[in-house]
């Protein structure tokens, strides 16, 4: 193919892609077509847990348990419920919240996320957690750890 024909057939296809998507208010991407999935990747900080707590708006001990629930935010993950037994910065909003742990891979629209080496949260236990909402628009969203492996393990005894 020559040099002036691969020009038009380029600008069409990006044309078309731009057709398919937008960027929302708050600079996310959106699907504009129905059963159209999105893609995205980002590229996580590693954070000391000094930076996590910065960055975290609450940060809570707690009991972490699998349920069988998922929730879909630019990919499913599974839902955990943590028994909160200490709160070390700010307002927990009740007695059991509901968790995602933030995957490190570049996750799709209705797919499960994947974890580079697991999700941390996987095996349960006592944990450390530095969470955001998931959506801070929503009172009701779930919290999500602020970078992958935003839990520490605590031991008891």
């Amino acid at each position: 193919m020559q040099w002036g024909r691969i020009v038009p057939v380029a600008a069409v296809a990006l044309m078309a892609s731009g057709a398919l998507a937008g960027c929302g208010a708050d600079g996310t991407v959106q699907s504009i077509d129905t059963g159209t999935s999105v893609s995205s990747c980002i590229d996580h900080v590693p954070m000391t847990a000094a930076e996590r707590r910065e960055s975290a708006d609450l940060v809570v001990d707690g009991q972490v348990t699998k349920t069988d629930r998922t929730v879909e935010i630019g990919g499913v993950y599974d839902v955990y419920d943590a028994e909160v037994t200490t709160t070390s910065k700010g307002d927990a909003p009740g007695a059991t919240i509901e968790v995602v742990s933030t995957s490190d891979q570049c996750t799709t629209s209705g797919e499960p996320v994947e974890y580079l080496d697991g999700d941390v949260l996987e095996p349960g236990g006592t944990f450390r957690l530095y969470l955001t909402k998931a959506d801070p628009e929503d009172d009701d969203s779930v919290w999500r750890l602020v970078v992958p492996g935003a839990a520490e393990p605590l031991t008891t005894g």
